[in-house]
């Protein structure tokens, strides 16, 4: 029997197939797996359950949503021996399970990582946190620190920065330095977003890159409204960047460090991330079980 362990959020979002954790265990126990059941019960506990279970189990199951993720893979880095990590989608968005190729049905989701295949990704750090999808300064952590508690728990934080991008009218507008090796960039900008995954809200980015490439991708926002979201789906359409659009800026880095004025508000993987300045590095790589078809 393999060894593993499931670090499940009870209340996570909107898992759509309304399978019992029971179901979800037997499910996993079926492809020969000995399951044990960790739940969290308040913030920080996935972090701390996958530092204490994390190195004495062959697969580390993650059932919930973008958060529980976020917390989990910042217990990880620390153990000298690494689990093979398998996330289940059980929140809003599962954008990091997206970005994996993993189906949003469970019970589909459960048969691919249990019978599907590995891939060592980037895990980049932020500061001291590291984080698996985005760093966000700038509209994404704004809009979510405003928003009305009873809207995010209906639609999630991200679903609704997506909505809120199209009619923000006056965003703060931040002044930014980011420097990275010889790049040295000076400017203002509304949104300063870095990516690992390659999706927010369920909304796929416009520059999709492999997990392991060892790169970052930046995006540079000048402004907001409608210009914006006409620039994303123009670079996402055409899958590249026009030079001569000014409003969307990418690159791709292997760190940066960034400071802003006014001090910003962060956002990584959806959960609150600290103020700025910070420097971001591609901090370890993770093992996760992924379908065969990702591969």
């Amino acid at each position: 029997m393999k060894r593993a362990a499931i670090i499940y959020n009870e209340h996570a979002g909107q898992a759509n197939d309304h399978l019992s954790i029971e179901q979800i265990k037997a499910q996993i126990e079926s492809h020969g797996f000995q399951l044990k059941l960790c739940p969290t019960s308040k913030p920080g506990d996935g972090e701390q359950i996958a530092k204490e279970v994390g190195q004495n189990v062959d697969t580390l199951f993650i059932f919930g949503g973008d958060g529980t993720v976020h917390e989990c893979i910042n217990g990880v880095p620390s153990l000298q021996i690494r689990p093979n990590l398998a996330v289940l989608p059980g929140g809003t968005c599962n954008d990091f399970a997206r970005t994996l190729g993993i189906s949003m049905n469970l019970e589909e989701a459960i048969d691919q990582v249990c019978t599907g295949t590995t891939k060592t990704v980037d895990v980049p750090k932020m500061n001291d946190r590291y984080f698996l999808n985005f760093f966000a300064v700038g509209l994404i952590a704004d809009t979510s620190e405003n928003i009305n508690e009873e809207l995010k728990a209906t639609i999630g934080r991200l679903s609704y920065f997506w909505s809120a991008l199209q009619t923000v009218t006056n965003p703060t507008h931040y002044t930014y330095t980011l420097t990275s090796d010889d790049l040295h960039l000076t400017g203002e900008a509304v949104m300063i977003l870095v990516s690992n995954g390659n999706y927010i809200g369920s909304i796929g980015l416009p520059a999709q890159h492999e997990l392991d490439d060892g790169y970052l991708n930046v995006y540079i926002v000048k402004e907001g409204g409608l210009s914006l979201v006409s620039a994303w789906k123009e670079a996402k359409l055409s899958d590249q960047f026009d030079e001569n659009e000014n409003n969307l800026i990418h690159h791709q880095l292997k760190h940066l460090t960034l400071h802003v004025e006014p001090e910003g508000n962060v956002d990584i993987d959806g959960e609150d991330g600290g103020k700025t300045p910070v420097t971001i590095t591609l901090g370890d790589k993770v093992t996760f079980c992924i379908p065969s078809e990702s591969q």
